[in-house]
């Protein structure tokens, strides 16, 4: 890149820090003012080499004069507007040549059905090291150093695979096979130890207590590619062959299309209505907590069991992850659906699951929508539209029915989700918060709001609230670095509700660290795409329903 790019992106960048930096100060641009800065990108790019930058600003100015855009321009929409021009100057930022990369919104996308691996080690450079040889060859990776959230993530996140240290102090990786024993029994997730202590005594003590694998330490990777792929291939015959779930006996969710395509069938043949309910069991991590996740099996076991038991043989019940279950009711209309889930709400709040010193009784919230097109590949739409249901009842008390429609998912919605973008960088942030406004809108009910630096993101008045928090974290920042800001988040009584994950420089290794010990979710380096973001928010959101 040339003195006169560079002189250019940091002249760019500076004007973004102008109008960006305080929106509060100066909520609105005049229309004029941002007419001249994209005449002046256009002729000054195009003139020393940087076409797609001069071609960018012209189409927005042809833009410009298509909306007819007067007066002034309110900040907030002034960013959205200029997101184009602050993708390709963060590019060249990161040293990016001829924009052939695109580090921030890369073509290639990340399936949410990419293999999960869950990494329990507590050396934070094989950790790290794992992480990114696994990701660059298929696998989507949750990398921890600490063992509660290892067995958190396990309950929560369903992973295709396990891969633990036995060498971990204070809880081993003994102790953590002990506490999720029942869970590894009952649910099909191949486990791979991998240890620098090989002895026979030691691999035989890991296949009793479920290992499916024992690697000794140093690792040789491809020999641990070659393994993990032979795992996952017997996970998906197994899972191929097993439509029903282990645990509550349910149907799994891998079943679900078929059942809701031969409803749709079923529908133009006959005409016959049908109704869908997304069902959600209520602060069941406060059971998990609480009362252990042994118990919190046999809340799920039990619920399915009632269910099935007060339902027709027609209805189907699925599993759909974690505590969230989906209902189909054939020639049943919403208005039946709500009186029959309204009766099993009834019953089963008075199953008792505690003991005399510690009582527990456990309720659901129910979204219910009547189908009314015959589409099989609509399902996703009507299942969103029980889902909005859903998160309706548990806002406004939980323990009842709400009913949905299609109808709904373009209504605003009501801010469920805090999520904060934290970064000294106006580009980054302005991007980031662009980004997540666009990829969380449909798919979660999101606060969205971007801070400048660590105090004014800790002096956030939403921290008060019940709400769970994702944090978008930048390591490095002035006076109150990101590291500090993840210590104080944590040292909270209820850090459980913030999800974190810190962005880092590619040579930030301390900083990855000393994150991961402190308790970060995850970590991205910069530059990276945002389809990579969107995916880990996405598995991480998992956590908080």
């Amino acid at each position: 890149m040339s003195k006169y790019q560079t002189a250019l992106i940091e002249t760019l960048h500076k004007q973004f820090e102008t109008w960006f930096e305080d929106i509060e100060d100066r909520p609105s641009i005049a229309a004029e003012e941002v007419a001249r800065f994209l005449h002046t990108v256009k002729g000054t790019a195009g003139t020393i080499g940087m076409p797609e930058l001069s071609e960018t600003a012209a189409l927005l100015m042809e833009e410009t004069e298509l909306t007819e855009m007067a007066g002034e321009w309110p900040a907030e929409k002034l960013g959205a507007y200029l997101y184009p021009l602050m993708r390709i100057c963060y590019e060249f930022s990161q040293g990016k040549d001829g924009m052939q990369a695109h580090p921030i919104a890369s073509d290639l996308d990340i399936p949410m059905d990419q293999p999960l691996v869950l990494i329990l080690d507590d050396d934070v450079t094989m950790l790290r090291y794992l992480k990114e040889e696994l990701e660059a060859n298929g696998f989507f990776v949750i990398a921890t150093v600490r063992p509660d959230h290892a067995i958190h993530y396990f309950h929560d996140l369903m992973p295709d695979c396990f891969i633990l240290d036995l060498m971990i102090p204070d809880i081993d990786g003994f102790q953590v096979m002990e506490t999720l024993g029942s869970r590894m029994r009952s649910r099909f997730v191949p486990t791979t130890v991998i240890s620098v202590n090989d002895d026979k005594e030691t691999r035989l003590k890991a296949f009793r207590m479920g290992a499916d694998d024992f690697l000794s330490k140093p690792l040789d990777m491809e020999e641990l590619l070659v393994r993990l792929g032979r795992q996952l291939r017997r996970k998906e015959q197994v899972d191929r062959l097993l439509f029903v779930d282990e645990l509550t006996g349910a149907l799994n969710r891998k079943s679900f299309a078929g059942a809701y395509r031969r409803l749709c069938v079923e529908k133009q043949r006959t005409e016959a209505n049908f109704t869908l309910a997304v069902i959600d069991l209520d602060r069941f991590k406060q059971v998990n907590d609480k009362h252990g996740h042994s118990t919190g099996d046999k809340v799920l076991s039990r619920f399915a069991d009632y269910v099935r038991e007060h339902t027709r043989a027609s209805d189907d019940l699925f599993r759909f992850g974690g505590e969230e279950f989906v209902l189909l009711l054939p020639h049943t209309r919403e208005n039946e659906a709500v009186h029959l889930l309204e009766r099993i709400l009834e019953q089963f709040g008075q199953v008792e699951f505690g003991s005399e010193e510690c009582p527990l009784r456990v309720t659901f919230s129910a979204g219910v929508v009547e189908v009314s097109d015959t589409n099989p590949d609509r399902y996703e739409d009507w299942i969103e539209a029980a889902d909005r249901a859903l998160y309706r009842a548990k806002e406004d008390g939980r323990s009842r029915i709400e009913i949905g429609s299609i109808g709904y998912l373009t209504l605003e919605r009501s801010k469920k989700l805090n999520v904060a973008v934290v970064d000294d960088d106006v580009i980054i942030r302005t991007l980031l918060a662009e980004l997540l406004s666009k990829s969380l809108d449909g798919s979660v009910c999101a606060d969205i709001k971007a801070f400048r630096d660590g105090r004014s993101f800790l002096a956030d008045k939403r921290h008060s609230d019940r709400n769970p928090y994702l944090v978008i974290l930048d390591g490095m920042m002035p006076d109150l670095d990101g590291l500090e800001v993840l210590a104080e988040l944590r040292a909270n009584p209820d850090s459980d509700r913030y999800s974190v994950i810190m962005l880092t420089g590619r040579a930030g290794s301390d900083d990855i660290n000393r994150a991961l010990k402190l308790g970060a979710d995850d970590y991205l380096t910069k530059p990276f795409r945002i389809q990579e973001l969107d995916i880990r928010i996405r598995r991480l959101l998992r956590r908080f329903r």
